[in-house]
């Protein structure tokens, strides 16, 4: 699947399976793996470096990595924007970035109106929004300049993860009038966080466009609908069936990374024996050619079987 592969296959209404990376290494297995598409979320970003999403991180950080993560994988990488990476009037700097962005080898990015410049998730929660002129000020700015049409912009609304609303439904319908706003400046993609599936549905009636879900497993997901019932945590196949074309899995594989690491670093303390983990680990020969080492090696005209 190409860099633009990603415009084309939602045009034609194909489901997209894509997952959460930090580095090229967990980019080069998810492709492997056989995903269609990568994620740089801020979150995962920021702590493969050991920092909170706190924006701590450049815009001129992300980039570097975007160029080399992109320089690794064949798949569309989708990046997290932010609400600009400046001010909330600063239309120049989302535009310098996000064509920054595109020529490091994004495919798409994600834009949001998060007024405190943090994950949404964490506590506590935004007590503000930038206005949503603002954004579709960047929105159109950044449309009408950037090099490929199918250079794709995702937006994403914090009204929901928001305490500066008297209740869920009055968050639910501000977040409905801002993407409105903000498909008419030009988004390509409509990213809502809902509460529960009577939103899911009325998101996919409103808006022809291409829509995206963020898939997590019942610890992290779990909507309560508006009869009070828990309401089923959806598959990718689920919300496919539902409209929704672009599902991810955000920082679920860098915590499965993170688990993985721990228990087998806890293994090694309580044992001293590798034996007693080596059951998790991928092969040696397997995690060589992940980074294409037979290929690199030849370059110094060596063969890769005589180095093993």
């Amino acid at each position: 699947m190409a860099r633009w592969d990603m415009a084309r296959r939602l045009r034609n209404g194909e489901m997209i399976l894509c997952g959460g990376v930090w580095d090229s290494l967990s980019a080069i297995i998810e492709e492997r793996a056989g995903l269609d598409a990568v994620k740089l979320g801020s979150s995962q970003l920021a702590a493969s470096l050991g920092l909170p999403d706190i924006g701590l991180l450049s815009a001129a950080e992300t980039r570097d990595r975007i160029f080399n993560i992109c320089d690794h994988i064949d798949i569309p990488l989708m990046v997290d924007f932010e609400s600009g990476y400046g001010s909330e009037y600063d239309i120049a700097s989302a535009v310098h970035w996000a064509h920054e962005f595109e020529r490091a080898g994004a495919a798409a990015i994600h834009i949001d109106d998060y007024g405190d410049d943090k994950c949404p998730w964490l506590p506590p929660y935004l007590p503000q929004l930038m206005s949503a002129e603002s954004i579709a000020d960047k929105i159109k700015a950044i449309c009408d300049r950037r090099d490929n049409d199918d250079f794709l912009i995702m937006v994403r609304c914090g009204a929901t993860s928001s305490i500066a609303f008297p209740d869920k439904e009055a968050a639910f319908e501000e977040s409905m009038r801002r993407f409105h706003m903000w498909k008419e400046a030009g988004a390509d993609i409509i990213w809502p966080r809902v509460y529960n599936d009577d939103h899911l549905a009325r998101v996919r009636r409103e808006f022809s466009c291409p829509l995206s879900q963020s898939i997590a497993g019942e610890r992290a997901q779990g909507r309560v609908g508006s009869g009070g019932r828990k309401e089923k945590v959806r598959t990718a196949q689920d919300y496919f069936e539902l409209g929704y074309h672009l599902l991810t899995v955000g920082a679920t594989f860098q915590t499965v990374m993170m688990k993985a690491i721990e228990v087998a670093a806890r293994k090694f303390r309580e044992t001293g024996d590798c034996n007693s983990f080596e059951d998790m680990s991928m092969p040696f020969n397997e995690w060589i050619e992940l980074v294409d080492f037979s290929e690199w090696y030849a370059l110094n005209g060596h063969s890769a079987m005589a180095a093993e």
